[in-house]
C-alpha cells in the first residue's frame, strides 16, 4: 500500500461546516405615486365661492334696504277735518315704509294743497291720501272777535261760535267749523278792536249768509270757543232763527 494520503477538502458545505443560510424575502415597495395640482374646476370649491357670493349680495341687500328712505306728506300741525290745506301746513319727511304701505300715503305737496281734509290729523302724522277730498261749493268768510271774545286761536283748530244782542243773551251762530287762517285784528274789521282776532272759516253758501246777518244785527257781540275731541257730526243740527235777535234793547 502506498503511502499517498488523500485530503478531503475543508470548506463550506463539507463535514463539519453548515451551509451558508438563505436571505430572507423583502417585499416590494409599492409604485411611487404623483400628487396631482388642484384645479379650480373642483365641484366643491366652485360651490364654496357661490355660498361666499350669495352671502355676500344678501347682507348688501338688506344693508341697503335699512338705509332706503321714501319722501311722504306729513302735517306740520294739528289740523281738524275741513280744513282746507296749503303748503305751510305740510311738509316732506324722509320715512321708511313696507312694500304693503307704500302707496297709502300722499309723495307730493301737490297732490294734497288746496284739497279739504276728511278727518282731523295730528303733527307729525302723515297724510293719508283716503283723508283728503275735493272741496265742495263753500263761501270763505272773515269772523271779527273783540278783545276777549275768544282764546288766542289759530288754524286747523274746530270753534264754536255765539252771538249776542240786547234781545239774545247767547244763541249758536255755527256749532263745528275748522279755522282756516287768523289774522290779528288793526282795529279796521267791523270795529273787533285792535286786540281782537278776525277768523277765516269756509262754510256752505247757506251758513255764510247766517254769518253775514248776524254781523248785521244792531248790538251784535260774537263769541268763540275750541272744541276738542270727538270728531264732528255728520248731521247738521237744526239752529236757531236770528230773527228774533234783530232790533235794539227790549
Amino acid at each position: 500500500m502506498s503511502g499517498v494520503v488523500v485530503r478531503s477538502p475543508v470548506g463550506p458545505g463539507t463535514a463539519g461546516h453548515p451551509p451558508p443560510s438563505t436571505p430572507p424575502s423583502v417585499a416590494p415597495s409599492p409604485p411611487a405615486r404623483r400628487l396631482a395640482a388642484p384645479s379650480w374646476l373642483d365641484l366643491r370649491l366652485v360651490l364654496g365661492v357661490l355660498l361666499v357670493l350669495g352671502s355676500v349680495l344678501l347682507g348688501a341687500k338688506v344693508v341697503a334696504s335699512a338705509r332706503h328712505t321714501e319722501a311722504r306728506v306729513a302735517a306740520r300741525r294739528d289740523l281738524a277735518a275741513g280744513v282746507v290745506l296749503t303748503a305751510g301746513d305740510l311738509t316732506l319727511t324722509q320715512v321708511q315704509l313696507p312694500d304693503s304701505r307704500r302707496g297709502l300715503y300722499l309723495s307730493r305737496l301737490k297732490d294734497a294743497v288746496g284739497r279739504r281734509l276728511g278727518r282731523p290729523v295730528t303733527a307729525g302724522e302723515l297724510l293719508p291720501a283716503a283723508a283728503v277730498t275735493g272741496v265742495p261749493a263753500q263761501t270763505t268768510v272773515t269772523v271779527p272777535l273783540a278783545s276777549g271774545s275768544a282764546p288766542q286761536l289759530r288754524k286747523g283748530q274746530r270753534i264754536e261760535l255765539w252771538l249776542s244782542t240786547p234781545r239774545c243773551p247767547s244763541v249758536v251762530l255755527l256749532p263745528d267749523v275748522p279755522v282756516q287762517a287768523v289774522h290779528g285784528d288793526a282795529g279796521g274789521s267791523f270795529g273787533a278792536g285792535s286786540d281782537g282776532q278776525d277768523v277765516v272759516i269756509s262754510v256752505s253758501p247757506g251758513l255764510a249768509e247766517r254769518v253775514v246777518a248776524a254781523l248785521a244785527l244792531e248790538d251784535v257781540r260774537l263769541r268763540a270757543g275750541v272744541l276738542t275731541g270727538g270728531a264732528p257730526a255728520n248731521d247738521q243740527p237744526v239752529l236757531p232763527d236770528l230773527g228774533a235777535c234783530a232790533g235794539g234793547s227790549k
